[in-house]
């Protein structure tokens, strides 16, 4: 459905009196990915790893500074911005902040209309039919619509985003973080919501988040993002199990567990972050792993498969 090839993308930032000094973020660094038809690839990492961006272009909301998108087989990298507005009927996104991903200022039924009149699509009266039964199909009411975002309760609100991105039937849905801003008590339910319209649209899910836990209920496939690179992917049956990247291991780890009598010890990290400014040499990781090596501050590891279907980029296990 999806592949991502050798993707690099670089942010140009001022630092310094009066943001004189200008320093590049590397937010993507050669970054490899496939999601195939049907599946939920799930991509995890601290915030700050490159995820949204990864996310972002994938859907040429940005575009890269090197490399490919390919759609359906299809590159789409250099696609014309009217091109691109066809091909987005096939590829939306739900956003993180159900609050200011949408116009307060529009009632619900126009936010869930206007990809439709974008498009060119249907009657007035076909439109308003099309909307009543995308609100059913993410459980609220058809009359709600005649209200405005902020009559509703947060986890109502990302259901309105979630209907507004499968207004036109899209193949793809890059779904950027979007239970981490809901209470947890909500997070399970639009979590299922997901999941049963996947099975209904026949949807495939590029599912960004940084909690592990929400990433393994609704995965077939899970990719670990650190520091604009792609270090470990592998099915969500088996992650975890058998060899594991020390960044990986070390965000298992993190997870809180839900019993207080449970004493967690720290997770096994040296340090901090580095900087994406001015990243490490060799193993971007090598500056906070415990099992560093002398090779890994020299050589940078190379995405291999250690086993099948589980790719790895550790000199550990090289």
């Amino acid at each position: 459905m999806l592949a991502l090839e050798g993707l690099v993308k670089h942010f140009q930032v001022g630092t310094g009196f009066m943001a004189a000094q200008k320093q590049v973020v590397h937010a993507v660094d050669q970054v490899n990915l496939a999601v195939r038809q049907g599946e939920v690839m799930g991509l995890v990492g601290e915030s700050g790893c490159g995820k949204s961006t990864l996310g972002q272009l994938a859907l040429g909301l940005l575009k890269p500074d090197k490399g490919r998108i390919l759609f359906q087989g299809r590159e789409i990298t250099g696609l014309s911005r009217k091109k691109m507005r066809d091909l987005r009927r096939e590829m939306q996104i739900v956003f993180q902040d159900p609050v200011t991903s949408l116009n307060p200022r529009m009632t619900v039924e126009s936010i869930l209309s206007e990809p439709f009149k974008i498009h060119g699509l249907g009657s007035k009266r076909e439109r308003a039919q099309k909307v009543a039964r995308l609100m059913e199909d993410v459980g609220l009411r058809a009359d709600q619509a005649r209200r405005y975002p902020h009559q509703f309760s947060g986890g109502q609100r990302q259901r309105i985003g979630i209907a507004r991105a499968l207004a036109l039937r899209p193949k793809l849905v890059v779904a950027d973080e979007p239970v981490s801003a809901l209470d947890v008590s909500i997070q399970a339910q639009v979590m299922n919501l997901l999941a049963s319209l996947k099975k209904r649209f026949g949807l495939t899910y590029l599912f960004i988040a940084h909690d592990l836990s929400v990433v393994r209920h609704l995965s077939d496939r899970i990719a670990v993002m650190y520091l604009g690179k792609i270090v470990e992917i592998s099915s969500a049956k088996g992650f975890g199990e058998g060899p594991i990247h020390p960044y990986t291991n070390a965000l298992i780890q993190a997870a809180p567990v839900a019993d207080p009598h449970i004493k967690q010890p720290p997770p096994p990290l040296i340090g901090d972050v580095a900087s994406p400014i001015n990243p490490p040499s060799g193993c971007r990781f090598h500056t906070r792993c415990p099992k560093a090596m002398d090779i890994c501050s020299k050589e940078e590891p190379g995405l291999k498969e250690k086993e099948p279907g589980h790719f790895m980029a550790c000199h550990l296990y090289a």
